[in-house]
């Protein structure tokens, strides 16, 4: 290869030379003539005039050469061009063989790289999204990333004089639609009068919301999401300035936001991953209450100011965060700030993923190049002879280079459009089976990063896999290429096809390595038990319109409309045939939903000032425990007498008793949240797990329903069946309608279904990776085949002289067998090496699976060895019955 590019540089070369010539020729033929004119007597200004018109046909002439010589390039390209395509369609088998792998193989990376450009090379969808920023508090005793006081957010957006603008929003807002059928529950943001400004984002119709708007006491307005005004309002144009009924109050649409706009985030930033339907003022008064400063439900964006860069603006923030801690204590010491990129924190997580996907599938589409390589040098073996007469014809070795160059990028353009094809086709079904926590799904689409990809990796594959027939293309010589034999050449030739099958072989063990950890990581996932049964249950989540809360002040118990509601429905569907029974909980395990609060233990040292105890709060039913099939450890659970009139309870987690109490037991412990009065803990239960089967548990604490200190909107119920959870879904809706038809219900699900779907990230890398994987150890068994058979053709003779002189058959077989075992095993050797060095690369998505794990580094060896010999075997017993007779006179 090295000698073909000299000999490439050499042409280029001789061409420049070629013209310089021309241009020196040319200068002294006019200096020549100039000459003799003066000397016939002419004046040298005659001389030159018509020196000069001489010079323009010889301009011409040199033009002419030039037109010829770039004609002959042009025709000598559209020829090897004719004579490839009917090459290659003459061995068509052999062909589509190629083209189908390279389609393959270009369509699987194709399709890997649309999902990896949308959800990490893409701008987000917003107006120079380079200078947007989150701002999160911090605590500064470990640098977790927690929400913003809505206090805080009102001095932040004075103080601060690094950004352009500085907006907030509250993701958690519900709202019950009324008046048009049946009552629907909208998911609901409310923002700041900024917000959408700040995103650079456009009204589709109407208008942003106004800053009087966004004040407490002003008049109620609400923006649309597309898709809400598409499927309320069937994309009517005069929707703006009609009134809408949520949560039974009167708003008026303002605006409706455009078709492609959505909130770039991460769903874990929000906790619910559903969209967002409607828009509200977030209207915080000015200034905030001071209760607003101990609570932190707000998400902040920001735009840097033009020039600022995030190291200045993370100082200024800093100088803010100090000032707040002076100023208020109690909640903001040990309270920072910190800025992070939006781009960079809404894929953070997700990042050694798809890199990982990217590698599987480049490391697929190596081993193919291999491949097909090896095949295109066993074909190349049955043309030495045909290259052989073109050289000894006079063909030159760039002639020769320039066709078989040009044969390998029509097999690549060929099958990359196939594979773009394959791509047009697998991207929507990718889309639809992302998991749901993937950010940006909304971007991956075909764009032209995705054309360009697509292209150059067909024109690179097809150079790739070209270089070895070029390379054994330079070997040919003429005399020995005509003479029958030709046994350099093909020692040359078994050579670089056995390096290309170690390098297949290497390739398939470190594939394989890598998905035999995330196979066992995620089984091991999938064998860790939730805390409770997942069989047999229905989940469903309601939505209480505002007025069941009105009136409620703590201490009195809860407003008789929730409880009254609770109690019927749960009566209701416990005499549901088939249900056993019934019980509600706020904030259930897998649904992503979750809180937390700071209590105090009755008895011990207060904390220093702004360090808190911090536990999971959980409000749930009487029969919760026993209906989700979680553990009493020890005590008691609630009942249903446990209600506002009586002592004060709470149920804590194995977690929380052990981090806490130790080896004290912790029931008749009292506890207390800020300034409430103090619970007794009656009972410790099995730790369950809330975010997902691979996080460790945390504390968790279990208040009764009838005890909670604040109203919970949103109640789910959990219903155990005897019988299959879809069979009551009709009963619990009719339930539902007949106890108060304006309360929604929706996310109508099992707990199979949730703990299945906490797990399916993994699933989905992991299933990728494993077709990878198995994709690669069929195109290396198939590449070591390929090697065995053209081996065992190119020494047919030998084996039948071996046999006519007295070897046995069982003798030819092994020697056969030995020689693939050989780099077979050199093959799994570097494969192993490589596999120790890559798999440390995905110890962030292993569970349970150290990156080295002997159980897989044994089984994949064998396994590729057990499949080697398969492939192996059969060229082997092909030679070992090899006819003497046949052998000699073979060529």
């Amino acid at each position: 290869m090295i000698q073909y590019c000299r000999a490439l540089f050499r042409n280029l070369r001789h061409r420049q030379a070629l013209n310089e010539e021309l241009d020196e020729e040319l200068s002294a033929y006019v200096e020549s003539v100039v000459k003799d004119k003066v000397c016939r007597g002419i004046s040298p200004e005659e001389a030159i005039r018509e020196a000069r018109l001489e010079i323009g046909g010889l301009e011409q002439v040199k033009q002419g050469v030039r037109d010829a010589r770039k004609g002959a390039f042009v025709e000598g390209l559209m020829q090897d061009l004719r004579y490839a395509l009917r090459t290659l369609a003459g061995s068509f088998g052999f062909s589509s063989i190629i083209v189908l792998t390279l389609a393959l193989g270009i369509g699987a990376n194709s399709a890997i790289f649309t999902l990896f450009n949308g959800v990490l090379l893409k701008p987000l969808p917003y107006p120079d999204s380079t200078r947007l920023v989150m701002l999160w508090e911090t605590l500064v005793r470990n640098g977790a990333l927690d929400g913003v006081a809505p206090a805080n957010y009102y001095d932040w957006h004075r103080e601060t004089h690094s950004f352009e603008k500085m907006a907030a929003i509250d993701p958690y807002p519900d709202f019950i639609l009324t008046g048009s059928g049946s009552a629907q529950r909208l998911a609901g943001a409310a923002v700041s009068q900024e917000f959408f400004s700040l995103l650079g984002v456009h009204m589709a119709l109407g208008r942003d919301f106004l800053p009087e708007e966004d004040k407490p006491g002003s008049r109620q307005a609400v923006i649309l999401s597309y898709s809400t005004w598409m499927r309320l309002f069937g994309g009517r144009t005069d929707v703006v300035g009609q009134s809408i009924r949520l949560n039974d109050a009167s708003y008026s649409i303002v605006g409706v936001l455009p078709r492609n706009f959505y909130l770039v985030s991460k769903a874990a930033d929000y906790q619910s991953r559903n969209r967002i339907d409607i828009w509200t003022p977030l209207a915080l008064p000015s200034p905030p209450a001071a209760w607003q400063r101990g609570t932190h439900p707000l998400c902040v964006f920001a735009r840097l100011k033009p020039g600022i860069s995030l190291q200045q603006a993370q100082a200024d923030l800093n100088v803010v965060a100090g000032n707040l801690q002076l100023l208020y204590p109690n909640d903001d010491k040990d309270r920072g700030i910190a800025a992070t990129p939006l781009e960079s924190h809404v894929v953070e997580g997700i990042r050694v993923a798809l890199f990982t996907l990217l590698a599987a599938v480049v490391m697929v589409l190596l081993l193919a190049c291999a491949n097909i390589a090896n095949l295109m040098l066993t074909r190349g073996a049955a043309r030495q002879k045909e290259i052989a007469v073109r050289i000894a014809l006079g063909a030159g070795r760039m002639r020769i280079a320039r066709q078989l160059l040009t044969e390998s990028l029509v097999l690549s353009l060929v099958g990359g459009s196939l594979g773009f094809a394959i791509l047009l086709v697998s991207v929507p079904a990718l889309v639809r089976h992302l998991p749901a926590d993937v950010p940006r799904a909304a971007d991956v689409s075909i764009d032209w990063r995705v054309v360009l990809f697509t292209s150059l990796l067909s024109i690179l594959t097809g150079i790739l896999f070209g270089l070895v027939p070029l390379y054994q293309a330079r070997r040919v010589s003429a005399n020995d290429s005509l003479k029958q034999g030709g046994g350099a050449v093909a020692a040359d030739h078994s050579r670089v096809q056995n390096s290309l099958t170690v390098a297949q072989l290497a390739i398939a063990v470190i594939l394989l390595a890598g998905a035999g950890l995330m196979t066992k990581s995620l089984w091991r996932l999938t064998e860790v038990s939730p805390g409770f049964r997942t069989d047999h249950i229905l989940t469903a989540r309601l939505s209480l319109p505002p007025q069941y809360a009105n009136g409620f002040v703590f201490g009195t118990g809860k407003h008789p409309r929730i409880s009254q509601f609770e109690d019927e429905l749960l009566q209701r569907m416990r005499a549901v045939p088939g249900v056993q029974s019934a019980a509600f909980a706020s904030y259930l395990p897998m649904s992503g939903v979750d809180n937390s609060w700071a209590f105090y233990i009755a008895g011990r040292a207060p904390n220093p000032p702004g360090v808190f105890d911090v536990t999971h709060y959980r409000p749930v039913s009487a029969g919760y425990f026993e209906t989700m099939g979680i553990p009493v450890l020890r005590g008691r659970t609630f009942s249903e007498s446990d209600t506002d009139g009586s002592p004060l309870e709470v149920v804590i987690n194995e977690t929380m008793a052990r981090t806490w109490w130790g080896s004290q037991t912790p029931v008749g412990q009292h506890i207390r949240f800020g300034d409430q009065h103090w619970r007794t803990v009656i009972g410790v239960v099995g730790d369950v797990h809330h975010d997902s089967l691979a996080d460790t548990p945390e504390p968790d604490m279990y208040v009764p329903y009838g005890q909670v200190p604040n109203v919970e909107a949103r109640p789910v119920i959990v219903v155990r069946t005897a019988i299959e959870p879809d069979s009551v879904v009709s009963a619990l809706r009719s339930a539902v309608s007949d106890v108060d038809p304006n309360v929604p219900i929706d996310q109508i699900e099992s707990m199979k279904q949730l703990v299945y779907g906490s797990e399916s990230e993994s699933r989905f890398r992991t299933a990728f990776v494993l077709t990878f994987a198995f994709l690669a150890l069929f195109v290396a068994s198939i590449g070591l085949y390929g090697v065995m058979s053209y081996s065992v053709t190119q020494r047919t003779r030998e084996f039948g002289i071996r046999i006519a002189i007295g070897a046995t058959r069982g003798a030819v077989l092994r020697a056969v067998l030995a020689r693939a075992a050989k780099f077979v095993c050199i093959g799994v050797c570097v494969g192993v090496a490589g596999a120790l060095v890559l798999t440390r690369l995905i110890a962030s998505l292993l569970f349970g699976v150290r990156p080295v794990d002997i159980s897989i580094f044994v089984s994949v060896p064998v396994l590729l060895i057990a499949i080697a010999f398969i492939a192996s075997y059969f060229p082997a017993k092909r030679a070992s019955s090899v006819n003497p007779m046949d052998a000699l006179r073979y060529e």
